[in-house]
């Protein structure tokens, strides 16, 4: 039972009861294998379509993939280990040696990496980061490139790419693209209908929920290129156990009550520093301030808890005030019920700040469920050291 309506597919897709022993929550299968009546129904099974082994599938994955890809507007979702299991199989899977890949700079740290240490030297593939632009992506195309990795809002900065403005021209050239859509989750941002080919999820964020799961998401509305990104899944192994597919499906059902309250409190949080004295620039794509605010507004329905903002000092400066805060809690990672503050450009050289368009002093935070008014609070007293 699948239905139009984001929170009704969150709450009850794919789910009936009346095979379930009546339960309302659909059970955990925690089998690695299906056994069948007979061998030639053993012979005769079709992986596309029935179970026989978990590295291939398992109903409590399968349900979780028929949601993500009904939220996303997709034919197929894929639930994998971790969101690099996913991206990993994408990349594997849409390129081959020789082939050019055109990736932001901002992207996800881990993928850029991924790209240098493994594509470019020993995959022998072919790579340039670009600014998040459509215009430098486009700028960027080669006859030779295959695919094209973004992400938007990205997760440093939280800067915003016209998506269609680059999908237009990948389209016409046959060039895949693919997307991390984890900030927006499939409530506020739709890139299928936008005309990306693959989107990405890391469900440890907003999907999960709880940050007590790590896994990855990827769907498309492609049929072929669903079977092969399947395919690739299945060689490595990458597929999202059941128990933690099953802590998925419980995220999905207060998934929009959650980010309505990320956003809310996000935004507030964003208006107190944007006025704050000793903050100098504040990167918040719900703020009229944000440089593409305009494109924000037209392709997300929404912001979420995620922004970095800049103090008016030196990156020593911002250190003392992540250190002062109480409530905001030092630690990677995004998406679940609790505020987390970061320097993600501490260790970073100026110059390569700059090529992200910040500076040294760039604090991350997460806005968790904890209220506006003691988040807020924390941050004054937080901000005050450097009076």
């Amino acid at each position: 039972m699948f239905f139009d309506d984001d929170q009704m597919i969150a709450l009850h897709g794919g789910e009936n009861p009346a095979i379930q022993q009546r339960a309302v929550v659909p059970p955990i299968y925690m089998n690695s294998l299906h056994v069948f009546p007979n061998m030639a129904s053993y012979l005769g099974v079709d992986v596309e379509k029935e179970y026989i082994y978990g590295r291939v599938s398992n109903p409590t994955v399968h349900l979780l993939e028929e949601k993500l890809a009904a939220l996303e507007r997709g034919t197929r979702g894929l639930v994998f280990s971790s969101g690099m299991a996913a991206l990993t199989t994408a990349i594997h899977a849409c390129c081959k040696a020789g082939d050019h890949i055109i990736c932001l700079y901002n992207c996800y740290g881990p993928t850029v990496e991924f790209l240098k240490d493994i594509c470019i030297p020993k995959l022998n593939m072919q790579v340039t980061f670009v600014e998040a632009t459509a215009e430098a992506v486009i700028a960027a195309i080669r006859p030779e490139t295959t695919l094209v990795l973004l992400e938007s809002p990205t997760s440093l900065v939280l800067e915003v790419i016209d998506i269609q403005a680059i999908t237009k021209v990948t389209k016409a050239r046959g060039i895949r693209t693919y997307i991390d859509n984890t900030y927006c989750t499939p409530l506020y941002q739709k890139p299928l209908t936008l005309g990306i080919d693959i989107v990405m999820h890391t469900l440890s964020k907003y999907l999960g929920g709880h940050s007590d799961v790590i896994g990855g998401a990827l769907v498309c509305q492609d049929e072929q290129l669903g079977r092969d990104l399947a395919r690739c899944r299945e060689f490595y192994g990458g597929i999202i156990g059941p128990m933690e597919g099953w802590l998925v499906l419980r995220g999905l059902r207060s998934l929009s009550v959650r980010l309505a309250q990320h956003q809310q409190v996000a935004m507030q949080v964003a208006e107190f520093l944007e006025a704050h004295p000793r903050v100098a620039r504040v990167h918040y794509p719900g703020l009229p301030s944000h440089p593409q605010h305009a494109i924000a507004q037209a392709q997300q329905a929404g912001s979420c808890g995620l922004l970095s903002f800049e103090i008016d000092g030196t990156k020593e400066d911002a250190l003392r005030v992540c250190d002062a805060l109480r409530v905001f809690q030092i630690g990677v990672s995004w998406g679940g019920f609790e505020s987390l503050v970061v320097m993600p450009m501490y260790k970073k050289t100026a110059e390569q700040a700059a090529q992200c368009g910040t500076g040294q002093q760039l604090i991350r935070i997460h806005c968790g469920l904890e209220g506006v008014d003691v988040l807020i609070q924390d941050l004054r007293q937080a901000l005050a050291v450097l009076d």
